[in-house]
């Protein structure tokens, strides 16, 4: 079988030149081997099938879980049998090469990844597969999907808007360097999180990601709040609204306060997910 030299955030591997299957261990590469036609023989899905948008979950269909994202399973991942692994270019570096014993790896920034970044992911994957034309029709969509989107959103983006994640860890706020953060100034939304901010919020999990405490929140206090959860968080949200500074938050007062889908919004991190986010946006009214 011919081979290829391919160029990734680890290094160089040698792939087959013609990939019919792979193992993703992110979410967020899913939806790149779906549109080109690989057969996703494992997902890295948290033990948790649901974890995929159900867009997603249809065209996939049948996959072995190989774990979480933070820590695969070498073995399911190797009863899969892929012809091809994808790992995260900061998580996976560490068994980078136990990986490789497996099945040729590639890996890319995809925790850490902006919205452009992503795009790029995406074009880079179709490339890996050989599949670099379809990729970029798929791009050239989204584009016109995202734009045409926009100019049906109705809100004020001038309102200083702030994203975050609600769970038992506490609250997640996203810079504009996140892949949220960054999108949401594409399309024009005022970011409420600006640098000198943002220095003096200590890191999630060293990433872009800040740690927030509700005393903080009130200190931003946002004119638009996006406020991010799933079902699993109904206590820790009702320990937000029922804090002292919630009441007092300027998007709380004036009915800025947009509830949305953490799976979809924040671990995602394609496409499809930012192409939900703008379909969202645009049927927000205030």
């Amino acid at each position: 079988m011919m081979t290829f030299e391919f160029k990734h955030d680890a290094g160089t591997t040698e792939l087959p030149e013609i990939i019919n299957s792979a193992v993703a261990l992110e979410l967020s590469f899913v939806e790149a081997l779906v549109t080109l036609d690989i057969d996703v023989k494992g997902i890295a899905d948290d033990g948790d099938s649901t974890n995929l948008i159900s867009p997603l979950n249809k065209e996939v269909g049948n996959y072995i879980s190989v774990g979480t994202r933070i820590d695969p399973d070498f073995e399911s991942i190797r009863s899969s049998v892929p012809q091809l692994i994808i790992g995260d270019a900061d998580r996976h570096k560490d068994i980078y090469n136990e990986l490789n014993d497996i099945a040729p790896t590639i890996l890319f920034k995809s925790f850490e990844s902006g919205y452009q970044e992503s795009l790029e992911v995406f074009q880079r994957i179709g490339t890996a597969v050989s599949k670099s034309k379809e990729a970029k029709e798929r791009l050239d969509k989204h584009r016109e999907l995202i734009n045409d989107f926009n100019e049906q959103i109705s809100i004020d983006k001038n309102k200083e808007t702030l994203a975050i994640v609600v769970s038992e860890q506490g609250l997640t706020a996203h810079s504009h360097k996140t892949y949220i953060g960054e999108f949401l100034s594409k399309l024009g939304f005022k970011n409420a999180l600006n640098d000198k901010i943002a220095k003096k919020l200590p890191a999630y999990k060293e990433s872009y990601y800040l740690e927030l405490s509700y005393e903080q929140l009130a200190n931003i206090n946002p004119e638009r709040l996006i406020v991010m959860i799933n079902d699993n968080n109904n206590n820790d949200l009702s320990k937000l609204q029922n804090s002292n500074q919630w009441d007092d938050l300027d998007a709380v007062k004036n009915d800025r306060v947009h509830f949305v889908n953490r799976d979809e919004w924040a671990k995602l991190r394609s496409p499809i997910a930012s192409e939900d986010i703008v379909e969202t946006l645009a049927n927000l009214k205030e």
